[in-house]
Formats: structure tokens, C-alpha cells, sequence
């Protein structure tokens, strides 16, 4: 039996849910096109037969703009830091290696794992030309594995398992063998309202929006949208609340039989801005 922790690293918007979420072969970690998506160390937990894959989804890593920036790389550097076997730095295959991939690799281990995704995007020359520039640009040694794949159709995923299968050393498995992810119940459902929320703003406000149960009865929950500024409630609301009425369809199905989902919509004045609410959200 192989087990360890695979810390999933890289620059924002390189498709590094999507990517946990198919080696898990399940959707633990909410995705959408704009950045700073993921905000907490969430782990995908991948169970076979013969190895159990733990995969810390990290946020992306970035120059900072701001507190919220900030917060999430020192929560991505953290991951590293903390925990792993093995550090898988992914790179968006289609936009190519930049600056930002390379100033990441200099701090990540010699023996890490590179994973060049979105190659649905690309052709077999293009693919070949993005790995030999990977090999040359990130500064790895011999014994960093090259793997390209799509996160978005599953192509290289079982290749890529087979490799970190092959950097994890022999042990028990660290959870049980039902759990795909470590994270609470309300957390998930509060992310996957995040989640709905982001698709329908889409770059009006992605950064501002923070999301909390309230309530969980056994047939009640509540959960609360939090925006910075008055005038970004409306964007939340829609006409007429049509945007919630919108959102809790989408979530309904992901809830207990029979739970009735309420939203509201709250302003905490600047929360990006105060460091007490922003630990907390």
C-alpha cells in the first residue's frame, strides 16, 4: 500500500481544481474562471486499490494586490511547507511556461512532479515543444517527472497517477477508504454557493464574495452571501432576487433529501480589509 500527501501547486487559473477534482474522481474543490478561486488548503483524497493519494488543493500563487492576496499565498507557501511527499507544480500547457511559473519552481523541490495541463487545447508538436520548455525553463533536475494532461477530460490522469503512485513511500492509508475529502459538510455547501455565485457575477465582484451557514436544522438551512459594498448586493440579488432563486437550484440537489435551502445577502463593510474578518471568512 502507498499513501502520502501531494501538495498541488502553480500559478492562478492553471486548472488546478478541475485537476484534483478528476484524480479524485470526484468534485471536492469548487472551479471557476476567475482567480483566487480556491481560498483554504482543501484536500481530494484519491483511493485505489493499491495506494491512497491525498492531494492538498493550495490557492494560486500570485503578486500580491491587497490582504486577501497576500493571505492566500502564505496559505499556499504554508502547504508546502507543512506537509508533503511529493509537491506537483501545475502549468498551463496551452498559455505556456511565464515568469511566474518559473519564480514558483524556484522554491519548490528538485524531485517534483510537473504537470502540463490543458493539452485538449493542443497538438502533439505543441505538447512535445511545452514539455522540452518545462525541462529547460523551470530549473528541475533529472529526477522531476514531466506528465502532460487535461484536467477538463481526464487524458494523462491514470498516467499521472501512476507517478505519484511511484513518489509515495509504503504506509497505511491516513483516511478511511468512503471519505474523498477532509472538509465539513457546511464548508463544501457554502463553497459550492460560492461556487454559483461566481458564474453569475463573473468578474464584477469575485474577490468580494464570502459565504457561511447560518443555520442547519434537519430540514432548514441558511446560508449567508457576504459582499464588501452596498452596491454589489443587487448584483448578487438580481431582478427581482432572480440570481438566488438561480443559486439555490443549482445547490438544491447537493443537499440532505428535503432540506429547504434560504439565502440571504449581507454587506461587511471592506472585510478584505480587516484581518480578523478575513481569517475568519
Amino acid at each position: 500500500m502507498k499513501s502520502g500527501f501531494v501538495a498541488v501547486v502553480g500559478r492562478t487559473s492553471v486548472g488546478k481544481s478541475t485537476l484534483v477534482n478528476r484524480i479524485v474522481g470526484k468534485k471536492v474543490s469548487i472551479t471557476a474562471t476567475t482567480p483566487h478561486t480556491t481560498r483554504s488548503t482543501i484536500r481530494g483524497i484519491y483511493n485505489g486499490e493499491d495506494a491512497q493519494i491525498v492531494l492538498v488543493d493550495t490557492p494560486g500563487i500570485h503578486r500580491p494586490s491587497g490582504p486577501l492576496s497576500g493571505h492566500l499565498n502564505l496559505t499556499a507557501a504554508a502547504a508546502i511547507k507543512d506537509s508533503p511527499e511529493v509537491v506537483m507544480l501545475v502549468v498551463d500547457g496551452h498559455a505556456g511556461i511565464g515568469p511566474g511559473d518559473i519564480r514558483i519552481a524556484k522554491t519548490l523541490p528538485q524531485d517534483s512532479v510537473v504537470v502540463i495541463n490543458k493539452i485538449d487545447r493542443m497538438n502533439k508538436t505543441q505538447i512535445a515543444a511545452q514539455l522540452m520548455l518545462s525541462f529547460e525553463k523551470l530549473g528541475f533536475r533529472d529526477n522531476a517527472e514531466y506528465v502532460p494532461v487535461s484536467a477538463a477530460s481526464g487524458g494523462g490522469i491514470d498516467e499521472l497517477r501512476e507517478v505519484l503512485k511511484s513518489k509515495l513511500s509504503d504506509g497505511p492509508a491516513w483516511f478511511d477508504v468512503e471519505e474523498t475529502s477532509d472538509v465539513p459538510e457546511d464548508f463544501y455547501i457554502a463553497e459550492l454557493i460560492r461556487e454559483q455565485v461566481l458564474k453569475l457575477a463573473r468578474d464584477e465582484l469575485p474577490s468580494s464574495i464570502a459565504c457561511q451557514i447560518k443555520e442547519w436544522e434537519p430540514a432548514y438551512m441558511l446560508c449567508e452571501i457576504i459582499v464588501e459594498r452596498d452596491s454589489q448586493k443587487p448584483i448578487v440579488l438580481g431582478k427581482g432576487g432572480k440570481n438566488l432563486g438561480n443559486i439555490r437550484r443549482a445547490v438544491q440537489p447537493k443537499l440532505p433529501k428535503g432540506t429547504k435551502l434560504e439565502l440571504v445577502v449581507s454587506v461587511n463593510k471592506n472585510w478584505k480589509r480587516n484581518p480578523e474578518r478575513l481569517g475568519y471568512f
